[in-house]
Formats: C-alpha cells, sequence, structure tokens
C-alpha cells in the first residue's frame, strides 16, 4: 500500500510542476476579484496561502487562522493566534473578505469552515453569554460541509473558550462590544461554484459579516485541463516545498514574466532565481515596527540597512540575509526557518544578558523570531502589565500571557520551534 502511494504521488508530480500551480493561483485570483466586487469589504488573506490569491495592493491586512484549530475532535481558540488586530478593521467596514484555500481534497478548508466559527462564536459569546442558547452558543457553520453532531461538539466548548480567552485579562465584554460597534460576528461561506449576488452588497444592519472566500475550485490532480495548464486545487498551499526564493509578492511584482505560457517548468524556475525580490534598494529596509513597551520594539528587516532610527540604543538583528554597519547593531545570523529557531537556543543566554535602554528586535519575517525574542525578554525582565520588575517567576502560564499581549498589539506568529527555544532557555 505504501509503495503505492510513493507510485501515485511521482505521477502527480509533473501535475503539481511550478508552471501548473502558478496559472491555476492566477486563475482563481479573478475569482476573488470577483468576490470582492460583490461584497465591497476590505480584503483580508489567510497567511501564508491566502496571500498568493490577492494582489499585494488590494491587501489591507492579514489573519491567522489555522486549520489545525478546526480539526475534528481538536477543535481549539488559540491565544497564540488572536486575530484582535482585526476587529476595529471589521466595525469599520462591517466585515472582511477572508481569503483562504485548501489542497485535501475539500471544497472548504478547516480554517474557514470551523476555526473562523469558532473564533466568531467565542467573540460573540463573550459580548453576549446570555443569547446563546445550548444549541449553538452563536456557532454558525456551514450546515453541508460541518455535521450537526460536530456542530454540536463544537458549540458546546465555547463557553471554556469564551473563560480562556477572558483569563488572559486582555480584552472585556465591553471593549469588545465597543470595538464592534455592538454588532455581533457573523461567518458567511462563498466559493468557486456558487452564484454572487447580482448587485453590491450592502451594509448589514445587525452584525458584521466574516465572509470567508474559498479562492480555489475543488478539483481532482490532472482531471481539470485548461488552456495551456493542468488546473491544480489550492496550488499555493505549503509553497515552501514548490516555490522555491519565489514569494507571493514577488509573484505578483513578476506576474506576467511567470505566466508567459510559452515558458515551461525548468525555464520558470530560472526565471525565480533571477527575480529581485520584493524588498528594493529604494525600500525602507525596516518595516512593520510595534512599540511594545519604551524599552522593547520589534520589526521587519527587509534588506541591507545603512542605519537604524536614533532613537535605539541597541539593534538586535536575527537574519542570515541581510546585515548592517551600524556600530549598535548586534548579529545573530538566524535563518527565518526551523533551523534558525532552533540555533536561536544557544544564543538566547547572551541575548538575555543583554543591557540596554531601547532595543529594536528584526528578523526577516518581522513575526516569529523578533517576536519570539521580545517575548523572552518580556517574561524575564517584565511583570504582566509590562513594567520592569526584577526577580519574576517565570511559568508557561506567564509565557502564554505575555504572548497573547504581544499578538493583541502586533500580527505575529512564532513557531513552534521558536517557542520551544524559549520555553527551554527561561523555564
Amino acid at each position: 500500500m505504501e509503495c503505492m502511494e510513493v507510485a501515485v504521488k511521482e505521477v502527480l508530480k509533473p501535475q503539481r510542476s511550478i508552471r501548473n500551480r502558478l496559472h491555476s493561483i492566477d486563475w482563481d485570483s479573478c475569482w476573488v476579484r470577483e468576490v470582492h466586487e460583490s461584497y465591497a469589504r476590505p480584503l483580508v488573506p489567510n497567511e501564508r496561502c491566502g496571500l498568493w490569491y490577492v494582489d499585494p495592493h488590494d491587501v489591507v491586512d492579514s489573519a491567522y487562522f489555522k486549520s489545525t484549530d478546526g480539526h475534528t475532535n481538536e477543535w481549539s481558540f488559540s491565544t497564540r493566534r488572536l486575530n484582535f488586530h482585526l476587529l476595529p478593521l471589521i466595525n469599520a467596514h462591517n466585515g472582511i473578505i477572508l481569503v483562504d484555500s485548501t489542497r485535501r481534497g475539500k471544497t472548504i478548508p478547516d480554517a474557514l469552515s470551523k476555526t473562523v466559527p469558532l473564533w466568531c462564536a467565542t467573540l460573540n459569546y463573550i459580548m453576549n453569554p446570555q443569547h446563546g442558547t445550548e444549541s449553538n452558543n452563536w456557532l454558525f457553520t456551514p450546515g453541508q460541509f460541518v455535521s450537526r453532531n460536530e456542530a454540536h461538539s463544537m458549540a458546546n466548548l465555547i463557553p471554556q473558550f469564551a473563560e480562556r480567552v477572558l483569563e488572559l485579562g486582555l480584552t472585556s465584554p465591553e471593549e469588545l462590544k465597543q470595538k464592534l460597534g455592538g454588532k455581533y460576528l457573523r461567518p458567511l461561506w462563498v466559493y468557486p461554484g456558487q452564484m454572487l449576488p447580482l448587485e453590491q452588497v450592502g451594509e448589514y444592519e445587525d452584525f458584521h459579516p466574516v465572509i470567508c472566500c474559498v479562492a480555489s475550485q475543488r478539483a481532482d490532480d490532472g482531471m481539470k485541463k485548461m488552456n495551456g495548464y493542468v488546473y491544480v486545487q489550492g496550488a499555493a498551499d505549503d509553497h515552501e516545498l514548490w516555490a522555491g526564493s519565489l514569494t507571493s509578492q514577488s509573484f505578483w511584482k513578476n506576474r506576467e514574466k511567470l505566466l508567459d505560457k510559452s515558458l515551461n517548468d525548468g525555464e520558470i524556475l530560472d526565471l525565480t532565481r533571477t527575480l529581485v525580490d520584493e524588498s528594493t534598494p529604494g525600500d525602507c529596509s525596516v518595516q512593520d515596527v510595534v512599540v511594545l513597551t519604551s524599552g522593547i520594539s520589534i520589526g521587519q528587516i527587509t534588506h541591507n540597512a545603512d542605519s537604524f532610527d536614533q532613537q535605539f540604543d541597541t539593534v538586535l538583528l536575527l537574519s542570515e540575509k541581510y546585515t548592517s554597519p551600524d556600530c549598535r547593531v548586534i548579529h545573530f545570523p538566524l535563518s527565518c526557518s526551523k533551523k534558525g529557531s532552533n540555533e536561536l537556543r544557544k544564543h538566547l543566554p547572551q541575548i538575555l544578558s543583554l543591557q540596554y535602554n531601547s532595543i529594536l528586535i528584526l528578523c526577516e519575517s518581522g513575526t516569529d523570531l523578533s517576536p519570539g525574542v521580545a517575548l523572552a525578554l518580556l517574561a524575564t525582565r517584565y511583570n504582566l502589565q509590562w513594567e520592569l520588575e526584577p526577580n519574576l517567576l517565570v511559568t508557561k502560564d506567564v509565557v502564554k500571557k505575555h504572548l497573547a499581549k504581544i499578538s493583541s498589539v502586533k500580527k505575529v506568529n512564532p513557531s513552534r520551534a521558536t517557542l520551544q527555544a524559549i520555553n527551554t532557555c527561561i523555564m
């Protein structure tokens, strides 16, 4: 049986080639644009897959909803991925369009059919627990794809998810109501094959829609022949396995070159190696800087930098790609990968011993190593109000609450390997 599975995978490899994938992504992006025109709400790709289906110029923000939090019998509300940064956007525009896809032989990925509904229901329950009936506790799911029994089991967990969020001390029922203008959250689903509204959708009076837009059509590998390529469902999924150095931003920046139908796979791969990355010398080398405390800021570095803002007396640069001659820089050549997270472990004692007044921590993603190191500094030097305090007792619960607080002010997603490195060092 195992040999048969390997043989099938080998046969399917050409059908999932980079050429077929890129053309499939482009085809699917047309559907996303149609949904955007119909619902007239901000486009919010679900990282990382969703980013490929939306032109970066149209991306208002992005989200972190993981399918694993919606897997059957493993339902969860992640305090690492609160997605609270979306609430002001949802309130300002009466909803968002959340874009994602899947390769798993499903019409809707679990992230959109279950994780997002659990998130909406949990926040609704916090705002209005008295209106959460025993049957659904504010949970709305796509009935065609989530069975009644599974939805009932999920709904039973909503009160404890709400309690878990409130225990973090980062929000309250009153604050959530204020952020959402008194309206509740309601997931809606659109996927290829559905009829879209004939007229542009206006405002919903009672709720804010979280429109879960599935980018890809459901199709068996190799069975859907298109004009000059073979369609791949969820072509952008697991891009690190097929895209090489190509990123979603560089794909859109060089879209016309990459989609030249005269190119074969080898020529496309050669082209990706020559493409200028999304960060060019004319761009700002440091992006998305967020001040966590008066002494700690985090951000992303996108290319070599001559110097940094003078407000920082120390710059911690965690990057294998980029460097800087600035005398304030302490550089650790760590890659944005599991290997980099594992190597971080041996450098953490030195990092935690640093003396500074104001430190800027940078990594290549801005969402993994830099917030991870900030988490270690906060847990060992600051109380939960982010006030300096000596001789702190560091526990798993303390680390979890600090991470949740970071997530509430910046969209971050430290990898499991990064968090394991930190926990090993500070606890």
